[in-house]
């Protein structure tokens, strides 16, 4: 059975190299992006077949704590891990995000290569892009 992962990401560029990583995995997960956070709470309303959220914190309209928050909330969502990708250097916010229930952070790394060995193992906890196929830019 194929997974399929929610992307959630203002910037397009970091949106496709998140993507990247993802199809570089053995089993590639279905995709989908949003560019905000109120299409990704309609997203998330509408389909309730996510195996995990890829969720940027500084996002348009509803910003990514609020997203946090709202899935958090929703029990139908509350199996669905949350791995925060931002590139925020800040302490507080990492903390803040695994208080509210995402279950791993990446920070958004300069080096593409260090991103994508750090994404790779971070969604292996969550079983999902366990074994690379490739190493694909």
């Amino acid at each position: 059975m194929v997974k399929k992962v929610l992307i959630v990401d203002d910037f397009p560029l970091d949106a496709e190299l998140t993507k990247r990583v993802l199809e570089s995995c053995k089993d590639a997960p279905e995709v989908v992006i949003v560019s905000d956070g109120e299409e990704a709470l309609h997203e998330l309303g509408k389909t309730h077949d996510f195996d995990a959220i890829l969720l940027d914190l500084a996002l348009p309209k509803v910003d990514g704590f609020e997203v946090l928050k709202e899935i958090s909330a929703k029990p139908y969502l509350s199996h669905v891990p949350v791995v925060v990708l931002s590139s925020t250097r800040n302490e507080a916010d990492r903390i803040r995000t695994l208080m509210m229930g995402a279950k791993d952070f990446v920070e958004k790394a300069l080096d593409y290569s260090a991103f994508k060995e750090d994404l790779t193992r971070k969604l292996a906890r969550h079983g999902l892009c366990c074994t690379r196929l490739h190493d694909r830019a």
